[in-house]
């Protein structure tokens, strides 16, 4: 069967991994990219977290998150090498939207989405969740339910975990609630930047996808109605930074730009 594929994303740093990383042999005409902002000034939740961010954490973090979100943005905008433009490389429908709810909402429903995919840092709502005919999947970096929220590959590194996982997991109104579907993990390498494991990640999420995407049924014969309560650390506090650099872990390091593909 052929499934009507909606990929609701926000350009940040892993965004591109994982949508392209997913896309390989897909059909073009079954597929649609609706695209928010990575911030949305409307949300009371967005405002709210910003304020922490400023509040709570130090300026390395706030740094990593800017260039995370609006230079990797900015630079990708030049180079013209942003999700967009390769989607209409691969003659794939592209939808760029304002972040309204209704708008969204009301995108999706007229492109009779069967499957939803949700790779961007917003909170969905259950109204968007529930529109699709099949099931609306998120892509999180993590293991779950031991990771939930934001910033997973800082925790598990403070925690001297040795993999990195990514995950696929049913959609729900409850944050990375959902029965994971499917899950792999990359090793954790010492000497590397949480933003080399972060993209490293991404790719698993992307693999992972593709495969759930080619063949939806096989990984739906489960109970989707069984949540797990999953563990949210939040964001890291001044201390939490100071103990990660005590242990000698860097955020970035200069070696990225040139071994990694950021942009």
């Amino acid at each position: 069967m052929n499934y009507k594929i909606g990929f609701i994303v926000s350009e940040f740093l892993p965004t591109k991994n994982i949508i392209l990383k997913s896309l390989q042999n897909l059909n073009p005409q079954s597929l649609t990219i609706f695209s928010i902002p990575i911030y949305s000034p409307g949300k009371k939740g967005n405002n709210k977290l910003l304020l922490r961010i400023f509040r709570e954490t130090n300026l390395d973090y706030i740094f990593f998150k800017i260039f995370d979100t609006i230079i990797v943005r900015f630079v990708r905008l030049i180079k013209r090498s942003r999700i967009e433009n390769y989607a209409k490389k691969l003659n794939i429908p592209f939808h760029s939207l304002s972040g309204n709810i209704t708008e969204l909402n009301l995108a999706i429903e007229n492109n009779n989405i069967d499957i939803l995919v949700l790779s961007t840092n917003q909170i969905m709502p259950k109204s968007t969740l529930d529109i699709p005919n099949l099931i609306a999947i998120n892509v999180h970096l993590a293991k779950l339910p031991e990771y939930g929220g934001l910033f997973n590959q800082f925790w598990l590194m403070l925690n001297d975990e040795s993999k990195s996982f990514a995950s696929v997991h049913k959609a729900s109104k409850n944050l990375d609630a959902g029965i994971v579907l499917l899950e792999d993990s990359v090793d954790v390498i010492k000497s590397e930047s949480l933003m080399s494991l972060y993209l490293r990640t991404a790719e698993v999420g992307g693999e992972l996808l593709h495969s759930f995407l080619s063949d939806p049924k096989t990984y739906l014969k489960v109970n989707l109605e069984q949540e797990k309560v999953p563990h949210i650390r939040g964001l890291p506090t001044k201390q939490d930074m100071k103990k990660f650099k005590s242990k000698s872990l860097k955020l970035i390091k200069l070696k990225d730009f040139f071994t990694i593909e950021i942009f």
